[in-house]
């Protein structure tokens, strides 16, 4: 059985990025911080920029996409981003044209010997996706960045033995937070960002059929906590157990998860 973790470098509005490993292939999801920070948290698990397979991108709001131009100078990984996605991004930077690897929504590719199945998700940016990567038996589900969960969206997760998931918002949080209004009704909206109310409630049927860890993830530094989040998905799941609950920190993970056999990590928030 090949050595399988998720190390995530940020999470939430400030910039999202992690990598995940399977054996030899090294992963990146999204390219939301500086490459700096991309350099030195590869390096601290043996890897350069140089060794991953590809970059995969969600979408091409600027938490996602921080570190491209900087990444599009210096390095050739190639970044899979959708036709949508990808156009927006070489808008915003053009040099990133050479190293674009563009797919339509829905479609499955292979990075680096895994197998890649992209999956569209309903957020306010062109063609924004999720993924579920396969290989060595196993699947792993990232999907960040949704107004609301779609049928489609959970019957691509389902089955996957762990799963990267948001849980942005505490609604009463939101409610009463700093927010304007026009920027709630966004947050809340069906393409805005997915509650801990709606994360739970997905976790449960994940859980059902076989998902043994959960990373929440994307998490409001106004209108959510590390500690509500994961309450809620845990009150959910109280009932059927065998899952691990993890809350990606907005910086960096002090240890990645490891994804064993019997998918047992390390949990912390």
């Amino acid at each position: 059985m090949k050595e399988r973790y998720f190390y995530s470098i940020g999470s939430g509005s400030s910039g999202n990025s992690g990598f995940y490993v399977c054996g030899e292939t090294v992963i990146l999801i999204d390219l939301g911080v500086s490459v700096r920070r991309i350099t030195a948290a590869l390096r601290r698990y043996g890897f350069e920029i140089s060794d991953l397979a590809g970059v995969l991108v969600t979408h091409e709001h600027h938490d996602h996409i921080k570190g491209l131009a900087t990444f599009a100078r210096r390095h050739k990984a190639p970044i899979y981003a959708s036709r949508g996605a990808a156009e927006a991004m070489i808008r915003k930077v053009p040099a990133a044209e050479g190293l674009l690897r563009p797919f339509w929504g829905g479609e499955t590719f292979s990075v680096g010997g895994l197998q890649v199945e992209s999956f569209l998700t309903p957020h306010d940016s062109p063609e924004s996706v999720g993924y579920v990567i396969r290989g060595d038996g196993k699947s792993f589900g990232y999907a960040t960045d949704l107004g609301f969960m779609p049928s489609a969206v959970r019957a691509k997760l389902t089955g996957c033995d762990a799963v990267v998931l948001e849980s942005n918002h505490d609604l009463t949080m939101l409610e009463n937070g700093p927010y304007p209004y026009i920027l709630k009704q966004r947050v809340a909206g069906p393409r805005g960002h997915l509650s801990n109310v709606d994360c739970a409630a997905c976790a449960m049927e994940l859980v059902k059929t076989g998902t043994k860890t959960l990373i929440l993830a994307h998490l409001s530094g106004e209108n959510n906590t590390p500690e509500i989040a994961r309450q809620e998905t845990e009150n959910a799941l109280s009932s059927l157990g065998g899952c691990t609950v993890v809350v990606a920190p907005r910086d960096e993970m002090e240890e990645p998860v490891w994804l064993s056999e019997a998918g047992q990590c390390s949990l912390f928030a």
